[in-house]
């Protein structure tokens, strides 16, 4: 419920250290680093090839990852889960070499495959371009004699052999069809060398074309064969090629932490862009939270370097780390998707967690859809270990089912009105024999604890508003604890506390007529008194004052916000017994049955899905608009500390030994 203290961190080291520094605080994972003017000092650049060299590595690692992942017959969870491996046990192994080894190789036989792709391409169009031509007798390089001259080609489809014979007697000249399909006819004309212009302007005329063979000898049956026979060779070749692929599939594990190296070596290259420099020295400057300082300092007492932490000063760009409870820290990408506070302003997220969690079940208040969202939320969790901020993010909706629960039980809503539906559609009960739970009944039989929101809507809007009320106070609350925190109790009591007496009058004066008049001509009086106080002379006072009369309005526009509490509730009900209807329209047959599971589960399905989504928008915008207009003093930039790779692997090594971060450099591909 708090923003975490920063200090800056300021470290001067040998150019030969900055390397060992940079790992030993992405390791740790604390320290987030700024960037300074430069001033006197230049931008460090201590290697400018360094950068291009890891970026290389890591593209070329990556490259073969996919298709490794794809042959793999190893287990692929949902959710990936990091592999604990010693940086140092891994060079030390050999399992280091042999990860480049499957890099080069994977390398290799994608060239060589690709090559062995477009031969094979190759044969298969010599191949096509022969098929029409395999029951021509003569050699394809045939010239012809020293009066005839042999000509291949094909015409367009539909042609007839009438009019070809008709055309060769004109003209004068030997044509045998040789094959037709859907894209031509084809065919071979013999013709008197004097009159083969005359026969290729005749034939042209139809759409004749020259067969497009490559220069080969020999029969076109002999030829394909040939290729056929260097086609299947290909193949082979590739399949061996394909089955090799799989041998080296079994080394992803490994290939996957040399990725991560590679990429931790990549982000120190690329943070070292920010760092500063003299000729013999490197100015590392960022920000650490205060309760990381002693590990931090542990770590740079390790190298040679002088370092110091030092309060933010004024006009610093603070980077800000939210401190929460292991429950309320689900809701803080919530809250990330807003804004985050202001380094040194109130940090709401633990208030928002609540609102949230009773916001977001009031609006999904059934208790078959929560049940559903805490067994898949908090089961993933358990089984399926997803990453942190996967982990939050179901968490978050476990926590908020177990609300769609508590209220799904008081409204008697258990997938709509499912155990109704039933019991009167397939039991087929008497109304009189069903179930009436209602401490408030309804106009028909419910098992609603309190009453059926479908049933009395006008219930649950005054419900809906009492929370949006709640609400609504709740944020002025913390904007009056703020103004106290910082100094200015009077403002919380002239801003806050008046309109907190007219709210009290408003809702006293239906139970005691008296009290209640009383509390709003305070709240009045000191509404119109201290709003204008700002402004200068009386009637600028006067102005201001009914002016924070008026702001009344924008009060009552924010709690009619909350009117959407109903209308999510109410489209939630109403799918889910439209759902229900459809389960159990067949009655209690076999055939009613499997219709009604098949129903329930898609339609109820689909229900929870929309639902889900729409609440989440619907709860987060009573947040961001109606909660945080109260108090919240946002533009925070996120404390996003420097980190080594951990994609595919997590390092669990207990030394931060110089090398063990570091991978070794790509050894020669053979």
């Amino acid at each position: 419920m708090s923003v975490s203290k920063m200090e800056k961190l300021t470290v001067i080291l040998p150019h030969d250290e900055v390397d060992a520094v940079l790992r030993r605080l992405m390791r740790l994972g604390t320290v987030s680093l700024s960037r300074e003017e430069a001033g006197e000092l230049t931008a460090a650049g201590l290697d400018p090839g360094a950068a291009a060299k890891a970026a290389a590595q890591a593209a070329r690692i990556d490259a073969v990852l996919p298709l490794l992942t794809k042959r793999s017959h190893r287990k692929k969870p949902l959710f990936s889960i990091p592999v604990p491996f010693d940086p140092t046990e891994f060079k030390q192994s050999g399992d280091e070499e042999k990860a480049w080894k499957t890099v080069f190789e994977v390398e290799k036989v994608t060239e060589r495959t690709a090559a062995l792709k477009a031969r094979l391409a190759e044969e298969d169009a010599l191949m096509q371009s022969l098929i029409p031509y395999l029951d021509f007798k003569f050699s394809l390089d045939d010239k012809g004699t020293k009066t005839a001259v042999l000509l291949l080609g094909s015409l367009p489809a539909g042609i007839k052999q009438e009019r070809i014979e008709a055309l060769a007697s004109e003209i004068g000249f030997v044509a045998e069809i040789l094959s037709s399909d859907s894209r031509g006819v084809y065919l071979a004309v013999v013709t008197h060398r004097q009159t083969e212009q005359d026969t290729l302007r005749a034939l042209s005329a139809l759409g004749f074309l020259k067969a497009s063979i490559p220069k080969t000898n020999g029969h076109a049956t002999a030829i394909f064969d040939a290729a056929q026979s260097r086609a299947n060779k290909i193949k082979s070749d590739m399949e061996r090629l394909d089955a090799r692929l799989d041998v080296l599939a079994e080394n992803l594990t490994e290939v996957e932490i040399l990725s991560d190296l590679a990429h931790t070596a990549l982000l120190t290259e690329q943070n070292k862009a920010v760092l500063l420099s003299t000729k013999k020295c490197a100015v590392l400057t960022g920000w650490c939270p205060t309760r990381e300082r002693e590990r931090v300092s542990r770590a740079l007492d390790r190298v040679a370097a002088a370092y110091e932490f030092s309060p933010p000063a004024e006009g610093d760009d603070v980077p800000v780390l939210l401190q929460n409870n292991p429950y309320a820290r689900n809701f803080e990408w919530v809250l990330g998707m807003y804004s985050y506070p202001r380094y040194g302003k109130f940090d709401p997220t633990f208030i928002m967690s609540i609102f949230y969690f009773l916001i977001f079940g009031l609006m999904f208040a059934d208790a078959g859809y929560g049940l559903t969202l805490v067994i898949a939320c908090f089961g993933a969790v358990r089984w399926l270990h997803p990453r942190e901020g996967m982990k939050r993010f179901l968490l978050m909706f476990g926590y908020c089912g177990i609300s769609c629960i508590i209220f799904g039980v008081i409204f008697g809503s258990y997938f709509g009105n499912f155990p109704l539906a039933f019991m009167q559609n397939v039991l087929e009960l008497a109304p009189e024999e069903m179930p009436n739970l209602a401490l408030i009944p309804s106009l028909e039989a419910n098992v609603a604890i309190l009453f059926d929101p479908i049933q009395n809507p006008m219930g649950f809007l005054v419900v809906s508003l009492a929370f949006g009320a709640l609400h609504l106070l709740a944020g002025m609350a913390v904007r009056a604890y703020v103004l106290c925190r910082e100094g200015h109790p009077l403002t919380a009591l002239f801003d806050i506390g008046s309109y907190w007496a007219l709210f009290a009058g408003i809702g006293t004066v239906f139970f005691h007529r008296t009290v209640g008049i009383i509390l709003i001509a305070v709240g009045v009086v000191a509404i119109v008194a201290t709003q204008g106080r700002h402004k200068r002379g009386v009637a600028g006072k006067i102005i201001g004052g009914l002016g924070g009369l008026y702001s009344l309005i924008n009060y009552a526009s924010d709690l009619l916000s909350y009117s959407r509490i109903l209308a999510l509730g109410l489209a939630a009900g109403v799918i889910a017994q439209v759902v229900n209807i459809l389960a159990t329209m067949k009655g209690a047959s076999f055939i009613g049955f499997l219709i009604m599971i098949v129903v329930f589960i898609v339609g109820h399905l689909l229900n929870l899905v929309i639902n889900v989504l729409g609440t989440f928008v619907h709860t987060s915008r009573l947040q961001y608009i109606e909660f945080f207009g109260k108090f919240y003093e946002d533009g925070g930039s996120p404390f996003n500390p420097m980190k080594v790779s951990d994609k595919y692997a997590t390092d669990v090594s207990e030394e931060l030994e110089n090398e063990a971060a570091e991978p070794a450099a790509a050894p020669q591909a053979p």
